[in-house]
């Protein structure tokens, strides 16, 4: 099987390259080799690799990148998503977009309950994102759909796990760098310093080696728009007090209040469930996630 896969510098993108190549022949070309918001790069390295699937997670990812400068967003996350796609259509291979939780991210209306506005959304709900991001991602949706039918497209939370040396030399940092601050012994000794998580923070967080796993069985689900990830039971704060109850390192966390309000991510996972992909819950994956690295 002949796997094609954008984005592989990125965290997604890195681990699937890592463990699909053991498998599989993958192409993974860098941006000097795919600029593919150039209709004809796209074209041309679509039909010379002929993948079986097209990974797609190349992508501006950065909230804040996207809110500075919308055209190269639109240019990256949307016409390019158009013209791989578009190559897929015309060479007849199977396209696996990554999208985001970012297109659920909407304010909370007036006259709405915060029960009504924390339900979990579902795949078929209307979206009107906030974020130019999360805006971006609807509209990279649609274009891939237009283009090429027989899409998957996966609806990702934000992912955590442990980064490997580059990444930390480049400044990256995720929710794993704070639990293992949170759980493992201090390197001088010192007191643990006191985590805080935001109280009206409505969102699934996943472990990213469980979505690397389950990344086979998605290119194979029907076309259509999956959550793609863990769901999630209250605030942030109230999930990683969840997953470290019973533990020292639950004193730990203190609650934050947002100034904006609350914000909900929170996915279900119903329709993934159905066709046979889970995931554990937010908490329950956090869990999981000490258990397995962190404890002492």
């Amino acid at each position: 099987m002949r796997i094609m896969l954008t984005g592989a510098g990125g965290f997604l993108g890195s681990r699937l390259f890592t463990h699909y190549r053991e498998k599989y022949e993958v192409w993974a070309p860098s941006h000097k080799e795919l600029d593919f918001t150039r209709k004809e790069s796209a074209r041309k390295a679509v039909q010379d690799f002929h993948p079986d699937v097209l990974l797609h997670c190349g992508a501006i990812s950065d909230v804040g990148a996207c809110e500075r400068d919308p055209e190269l967003s639109m240019r990256v996350n949307v016409e390019g998503t158009r013209y791989l796609a578009r190559a897929c259509k015309e060479m007849g291979m199977r396209m696996v977009m990554c999208s985001s939780d970012q297109v659920y991210f909407r304010k909370k209306e007036e006259k709405e309950s915060l029960e009504e506005y924390l339900r979990p959304h579902r795949e078929e709900e209307h979206c009107s994102p906030v974020p130019v991001y999360g805006k971006h991602k609807l509209l990279a949706e649609a274009a891939c759909f237009a283009e090429q039918p027989d899409s998957v497209i996966l609806r990702l939370t934000w992912m955590y796990g442990e980064l490997t040396e580059e990444e930390r030399r480049k400044g990256r940092r995720n929710l794993a760098d704070t639990l293992a601050e949170m759980c493992l012994p201090s390197p001088d000794k010192t007191e643990k310093k006191k985590q805080t998580f935001l109280t009206t923070d409505y969102r699934g967080v996943t472990d990213v080696t469980e979505v690397v796993r389950q990344m086979e069985a998605a290119w194979k689900l029907p076309p259509g728009i999956y959550n793609f990830g863990s769901s999630a039971s209250g605030s942030m704060y109230e999930n990683i007090t969840r997953a470290l109850k019973g533990t020292p390192s639950e004193a730990l966390a203190e609650p934050l209040a947002g100034t904006e309000g609350p914000r909900n991510l929170i996915m279900d996972p119903e329709k993934t469930a159905d066709a046979g992909i889970h995931f554990p819950d937010t908490a329950e994956g956090i869990r999981r996630y000490v258990e397995r690295h962190l404890k002492n």
